[in-house]
């Protein structure tokens, strides 16, 4: 119920009408002794939504001071706002780091971590990420449809979408094929081990900047990849594959124990397809609230809420993270780093005539994660591609050989 209410109604007018009911005459003493108790119980177990709603914490503390006037101290002591810690870390969206320089930066990352390294700071950095997520952001999405005025769920999705740039990015950045295969081959490890974590949701991130269509259509680089490697590979795409409503991952999810960390976009469509399907209330006068429907959204968010408090054990370099975190902040266009790829490998001539080019495609990563997108001019990308190309292969150069 109490996870719950503020999807049918904002959590002041929930405590409004407690303390209403609990200054009516007819409120007996014990009914008033149970409003506090459950109010007290309301703030232990939800300590951030009374330090980060200040019209809500201002209405409990009205509370405690008219059950002071009254005389009822056993009461009000009974309802204790001061050791509520501060959460204003859950509302603060990761900003840009400009005093670290770009040059360098993403080669650095990746020709100095091995794959279990790489993996550990990804579920480090992703998780931090996740645990920022609080109830609302998970109700504003299911009722928007998009993270409009939704910062925080906005910039998590933005952090998938780039780690799997990024990859496409590394991979692209290198002149021959055996190279590119190698880095391929390197994230592919890299995949396996955040499996091994049980971090599904970066493991989706990889899997789908592997998968995208820049780089599945790089036959000479696909070529130099072993067999065992593309097994491997293929392993990991049936696992996270949207066949049977994501069968494969959800009975992975639910063998998992300990830190696990889900692919949140699935979970986002689970709580769209209940709201979607079930009404809120079961009369016109909205009086009864449709309790299969809060059932199945609360089984889906107390998990999601259960998770943030179980986080990885791991040790992460503060130095680290944060190149990780500017090497992350590259956004391309699905057409500007498709440019990239033909440049790489162009399309074979054919007797038949020109093709026309495919719209580029990623075939692993699901709307949610594509909702965050500005639009482009076409334009704009033709005039200024070849610019952008040599800027992007300059930054991966560490020591200007041009590899």
């Amino acid at each position: 119920f109490l996870m719950m209410h503020p999807w049918y109604i904002p959590s002041t007018d929930m405590a409004k009408k407690l303390v209403l009911i609990s200054q009516e005459e007819s409120c007996s003493a014990e009914r008033r002794t149970r409003i506090c108790h459950l109010v007290k119980y309301w703030i232990s177990e939800f300590p951030a939504e009374f330090n980060l709603n200040p019209e809500l914490a201002d209405q409990i503390k009205d509370f405690k001071d008219f059950l002071t006037t009254e005389g009822d101290e056993r009461q009000s002591q009974l309802i204790d706002l001061d050791s509520v810690p501060s959460y204003e870390w859950k509302r603060q969206v990761t900003q840009r780091v400009p005093s670290v320089s770009k040059k360098r930066k993403m080669s650095l990352l990746f020709d100095h971590l091995d794959s279990c390294e790489l993996a550990e700071h990804l579920t480090y950095l992703e998780y931090k990420s996740f645990c920022k997520i609080l109830f609302q952001d998970y109700h504003s999405f299911v009722m928007h449809g998009c993270t409009v005025e939704n910062p925080i769920l906005e910039r998590f999705i933005t952090l998938f979408n780039s780690v799997s740039q990024w990859i496409q990015l590394m991979v692209l950045s290198k002149p021959t094929a055996p190279q590119r295969a190698a880095v391929i081959s390197h994230f592919i490890r890299v995949a396996q081990k955040l499996l091994e974590l049980q971090n599904f949701n970066t493991l989706m991130a990889v899997v789908g900047g592997l998968s995208n269509s820049s780089i599945s259509r790089l036959k000479d680089t696909q070529n130099h990849i072993s067999t065992e490697t593309n097994k491997v590979f293929n392993n990991l795409i049936e696992l996270v594959t949207s066949c049977g409503n994501y069968s494969r991952y959800r009975k992975s999810f639910s063998e998992c124990s300990g830190f696990r960390f889900p692919i949140l976009g699935v979970h986002l469509k689970d709580l769209i397809a209940v709201h979607v399907a079930l009404p809120d209330w079961e009369d016109k006068e909205k009086m009864r609230v449709n309790l299969p429907k809060t059932q199945q959204l609360y089984t889906i968010l107390q998990e999601l809420a259960l998770i943030q408090n179980t986080p990885p054990n791991m040790d992460a370099n503060t130095d680290l993270l944060n190149l990780l975190t500017v090497s992350l902040d590259q956004y391309h266009t699905e057409e500007e780093i498709y440019q990239m790829s033909l440049l790489r490998e162009p399309r074979k001539p054919v007797n038949s005539g020109p093709t026309p080019a495919p719209e580029p495609k990623s075939t692993m990563i699901d709307e949610w994660a594509l909702s965050v997108k500005p639009s482009a001019d076409p334009t704009i990308i033709k005039k200024h591609i070849e610019k952008m190309v040599e800027s992007v292969f300059k930054n991966f150069d560490t020591d200007g050989d041009g590899h």
